[in-house]
């Protein structure tokens, strides 16, 4: 009899804890995600929830209306774009740290360095290279004879884009590095010599044995990188809280984040709320259309 309790109180115990993960989703998961979908059908007089009043689908009507709503979306498809070519050149950077280069393990910690700092300290280095008095970039470009006077890179709409651009590739690429380096030199050699004794050259062996074998790796890291693409907010906010130069630094997350705190223009709970579930809607839309295109070039042999 002791021991039936025993093993009872221990079931009780085991019960308990294991419910402990499902407690916290609730509390900070499911129940926020009930009370989202509610307040996007409805309207609020600033942020104050009891004066919430049923409008229907008006919210989503209201966010497709707004060409300021497409033009964030036209600059998340850039900030997606930096993503893509972060993950080719690591691909690239990787093939060549994998064939034992001098010095591969300094350079692997290196491109690691920008994954394991913060994020927000990150960016703020990158503003201070960009800045248009004391910058180090314009500094450095001013002394070597290539530029005579400094440039605004985060003011100037000619400049802003392709300063971020170089931001979000260098941010990017430490993550994918260190992955597609465990993957590369996970590739057995013997699949190289067979090759290498029917003909293949480097190059072939490379797209033809080596790229179908980590294609797995580059899959997960592609399928990340656009789920983080599609909610980037940080970097741009930090670089130019107002949406930088011609609204191009305003991304969808960005936007929502506008939507719901800009005081000035009219916070809208309810307008916020229902942008939450666009943007759900459309990550899940480019999650399942990269789970079907995978099995065009994913190999999991």
């Amino acid at each position: 009899m002791k021991k039936k309790n025993k093993l009872r109180k221990e079931e009780l115990q085991g019960i308990a804890f294991a419910n402990i993960p499902l407690l916290g989703f609730c509390i900070f998961g499911l129940i926020p995600l009930i009370m989202s979908l509610f307040l996007s059908f409805n309207s609020f007089k600033g942020l104050r929830i009891h004066t919430a009043e049923y409008v229907g689908f008006e919210n989503f009507k209201e966010i497709f209306k707004d060409d300021l709503f497409y033009q964030s979306l036209g600059n998340t498809a850039f900030v997606l774009l930096a993503t893509v070519v972060a993950l080719i050149l690591s691909v690239i950077i990787s093939a060549l740290i994998a064939t034992n280069v001098r010095g591969a393990k300094g350079f692997k910690a290196i491109y690691f360095v920008p994954y394991v700092c913060s994020m927000v300290a990150i960016t703020f280095m990158w503003k201070w290279i960009y800045d248009y008095n004391y910058g180090v970039l314009n500094t450095t470009l001013m002394d070597w004879g290539w530029i005579s006077e400094p440039i605004d890179w985060l003011g100037s709409e000619d400049y802003y884009r392709t300063a971020m651009f170089i931001l979000l590739v260098w941010s990017s690429m430490g993550f994918n590095i260190i992955l597609l380096t465990a993957a590369l030199i996970a590739v057995p050699r013997e699949l190289h010599e067979a090759a290498e004794m029917d003909g293949y050259g480097e190059v072939r062996r490379f797209f033809k044995i080596t790229l179908p074998l980590i294609s797995p790796t580059i899959f997960y890291l592609l399928i990340v990188g656009l789920i983080g693409s599609l909610q980037e907010f940080t970097r741009f906010q930090i670089m130019t809280g107002d949406g930088g130069p011609g609204y191009q630094g305003l991304t969808v997350v960005f936007y929502l984040y506008q939507k719901l705190f800009n005081a000035s223009g009219g916070s809208d709970l309810g307008v916020a709320s229902a942008m939450g579930w666009v943007i759900a809607v459309l990550i899940s839309a480019v999650t399942l259309l990269n789970f079907k295109m995978q099995k065009r070039w994913v190999n999991y042999d």
